[in-house]
């Protein structure tokens, strides 16, 4: 969570969705939440954020946003991330460790063994499959006033300084390891039944955000192991509006 009281803005910092890049833009900016502050979790839903200390800003006339992401490659980078962590992080290693000794680096095998049965709503150590609704709606409501996406976030953190009304000074890409794409970027670490399992858990993220789901008959039955990324089957496109807001 991140918020300004200078220039009155509440950035709802959904996980996996170019957090990293927007957060250090936002550095000069932020009064709360980077560097990261004390009781105030990095990431909060819009209910989590409701119930906390700082509720009162919610109605308080603060500029409320998120970025959001392609499901598919949020998922990956999720697991990117959940690899890397397991390696280096005391609080996750307990977690995180003995998965990735049974499984090794089997992407389809994580989704479908772990992160289809975790409690992916309140369990930390699950953060990164955490919906992406959770951080805008409420009950099937929006709660922001704008969402940008991390496909095009230098062009959506234009639009915000405008809305904002002051400079941002877009920073080097974290945690970016591949180039941006017109359709999902990792598509090739999938295999068929994933496709239909994150279709299935994350239905209501491409809904409301409006990402287009993949037939999973588009996909093998087993995914390819590669280095790089595959092409993206016919009619993979992200379907969605750049920088679209809040309401439509």
């Amino acid at each position: 969570m991140v918020i300004s009281h200078r220039h009155r803005y509440l950035y709802f910092v959904t996980p996996k969705c170019a957090s990293a890049t927007v957060r250090t833009s936002l550095c000069d900016l932020t009064d709360l939440g980077y560097p990261v502050t004390k009781g105030l979790p990095q990431h909060q839903t819009i209910a989590q954020f409701l119930a906390g200390p700082y509720a009162s800003l919610f109605d308080a006339g603060y500029f409320r946003f998120t970025f959001v992401r392609n499901p598919y490659d949020r998922l990956y980078s999720g697991y990117a991330q959940d690899r890397v962590v397991a390696g280096r992080n005391p609080k996750w290693q307990k977690v995180k460790e003995p998965i990735f000794r049974e499984i090794g680096d089997d992407f389809n095998r994580y989704v479908s063994e772990h992160v289809r049965y975790a409690r992916r709503l309140d369990d930390w150590e699950w953060i990164c499959f955490w919906p992406m609704h959770a951080f805008a709606f409420v009950d099937g409501e929006c709660m922001l006033d704008w969402i940008g996406r991390a496909e095009s976030v230098e062009t959506d953190l234009a639009t915000l300084s405008a809305k904002l009304g002051v400079e941002i000074v877009k920073a080097e890409d974290r945690n970016v390891h591949t180039p941006p794409s017109a359709g999902p970027k990792y598509i090739d670490r999938y295999d068929r039944a994933t496709i239909e399992i994150v279709n299935d858990l994350y239905r209501e993220d491409f809904q409301r955000f409006g990402y287009q789901l993949l037939d999973p008959g588009l996909l093998p039955v087993l995914g390819p192991a590669r280095s790089e990324p595959a092409p993206v089957p016919a009619g993979a496109s992200t379907g969605m509006n750049v920088g679209k807001s809040a309401t439509g």
